[in-house]
């Protein structure tokens, strides 16, 4: 049987428009590659089982893994185990046929660090319609997450200034009533101790003034810094938790190297000690060792010199977590009695005379108590 070549070949044969659709084509498809490759977003594509197939140079920029790293891997490297196992789930809701809607997860990356991620998950089907896999889309939304604690926490200052506001007039006249009558006292015959506690009395009533104005906000320093003795701010405060150390079982330690007085506000430096003293007081219900020390140092930052002070116990410790945000306002952990407020006071006040504070802890079996480092220049 003779075969019509010519009019199989014409049928082979594309015309421009079919050679230029294709061409078109070809380059949106090249676009939309490029697209994905490039993008700031991590895109994944992963089998039905979990197996990644596809990891763009978002995913490595997020996630700190490359392609070659994480290809044929699970996606279940990247679970947290505070955000559960989200892909999971996810991965069954498509094999199900269901929907999967944004949502917003928590994700590890390569170093360990977990950061929260905006999800969404499309699933993959076959030319039968079967589901093979799903293309996930995330975002790292830790800056916006950072922006919103931001937000919050200014609006809590806020309203604790408006309160303060509407308590100054209520507070003040009380105050006032006990400082005057503190005033007439030091007119009467007191014993040599009824004249030491109402000096210790005198002195706390101030504190208290200062420490309510600047917990709300409110708090301008008034009055010239002096010379002081930083061993005799720390003796002071130390003498304030005298019977709760004496009752807690708490052996206390001091060891003052000699050094210079230092040019700062008494009240505050001693509101620091007594809250630093307070919070290792806390750590130990049971008892423990309380160390206080005092050396001359150079401070590796800033090079100059100055007075490091150390409130060390052998309390239960802190997690990594809660030393992350130790510093914030209204960040606590004493929940039935704290305010969340007393670290980050301590903070900004050392802040204002060119200090520094830092701790490190640990709440390990091997290894447990804090250490509360303060650096003041001289």
């Amino acid at each position: 049987m003779l075969v019509d070549h010519t009019r199989s070949q014409q049928h082979h044969l594309r015309t421009p428009e079919e050679i230029l659709v294709s061409r078109s084509g070809l380059e949106i498809l090249q676009h939309y590659a490029a697209m994905i490759t490039d993008s700031e977003d991590a895109i994944i594509s992963n089998t039905i089982e979990g197996t990644v197939n596809s990891w763009n140079n978002g995913a490595e920029w997020i996630f700190g893994y490359t392609a070659q790293e994480m290809l044929g891997q699970p996606t279940s490297r990247l679970v947290t185990e505070r955000g559960g196992n989200d892909m999971a789930e996810s991965l069954d809701r498509i094999r199900r046929g269901e929907h999967v809607d944004h949502y917003e997860a928590m994700r590890r990356c390569k170093d360990g660090k977990e950061i929260p991620v905006s999800v969404t998950i499309s699933g993959l089907r076959d030319y039968a319609g079967k589901f093979i896999g799903a293309v996930t889309i995330a975002r790292d939304v830790s800056a916006w997450k950072h922006e919103e604690v931001v937000i919050r926490t200014s609006e809590k200052l806020a309203g604790v200034s408006r309160m303060a506001s509407s308590l100054a007039h209520d507070i003040n006249n009380p105050l006032a009533s006990v400082t005057n009558l503190l005033f007439l006292l030091e007119h009467e015959e007191l014993s040599k101790d009824g004249k030491q506690y109402l000096a210790t009395a005198q002195r706390e009533l101030s504190r208290i003034v200062q420490i309510s104005a600047q917990a709300l906000g409110f708090y301008r320093r008034k009055g010239e810094p002096v010379w002081l003795s930083l061993a005799a701010i720390l003796d002071d405060a130390l003498a304030l938790h005298r019977n709760r150390c004496e009752t807690r079982g708490v052996e206390v330690s001091r060891d003052y190297e000699p050094a210079p007085n230092i040019y700062s506000h008494p009240g505050e430096l001693r509101q620091v000690m007594v809250n630093l003293i307070g919070n290792a007081l806390d750590a130990m219900p049971s008892g423990g060792k309380l160390r206080l020390r005092i050396r001359r140092t150079t401070d590796w930052v800033t090079h100059r010199q100055g007075l490091r002070v150390t409130v060390a116990d052998t309390g239960d410790g802190m997690s990594a977590e809660t030393r992350s945000r130790l510093f914030e306002p209204f960040f606590e952990t004493k929940k039935a009695i704290g305010t969340g407020m007393g670290l980050w006071i301590c903070a900004d006040i050392l802040s204002k005379s060119d200090g520094r504070i830092a701790v490190r802890s640990s709440d390990t079996r091997e290894q447990n108590g804090s250490v509360f480092s303060l650096f003041l220049p001289l």
